[in-house]
């Protein structure tokens, strides 16, 4: 790498049509300057962009693709809790909707076993009308046979 000195020191052969050597002396001092400025900044930026590197700063790029992938992520997760929340939900609804049927069968059973305890409740009580009344006409007779 050249140094600050190499250009300062710099000799040149002198030719009868060469250049101004105080001009010459003058640009090389200035270049000399301007490359120590520049050595210095990059002496002062070196331990940034080591720093930088370290903390593994991420490109625009590559944090827009993280973001893409974390979004796709997130999607293909809420896809996947919103499908097991339905199917946790139809599985309630098949269960529930067979307890429904379950309770209108036993509400027809009870229905019927209750319309048959009043079909014999009823014949029971014509029955006992019957009796009655046969016992009445027996009685009606035995009075005029009496």
């Amino acid at each position: 790498m050249i140094q600050k000195n190499d250009i300062l020191e710099r000799k040149f052969n002198k030719t009868l049509r060469g250049f101004d050597p105080v001009e010459v002396r003058y640009f090389l001092e200035m270049i000399a300057d301007e490359f120590e400025k520049l050595e210095a900044r990059i002496i002062e930026l070196e331990p940034i962009e080591k720093q930088l590197k370290d903390m593994k700063i991420k490109s625009p790029d590559d944090l827009i693709k993280e973001a893409e992938q974390k979004a796709q992520k997130t999607i293909a997760d809420a896809d996947k809790l919103a499908s097991d929340v339905i199917g946790r939900a139809k599985l309630q609804k098949e269960k529930e909707t067979e307890e429904i049927t379950a309770l209108r069968n036993k509400k027809d059973r009870l229905v019927k076993s209750l319309n048959d305890a009043l079909g014999k409740q009823k014949d029971l009580i014509n029955m006992l009308n019957n009796v009655t009344d046969d016992h009445a006409e027996e009685n009606d007779q035995n009075d005029e046979l009496l």
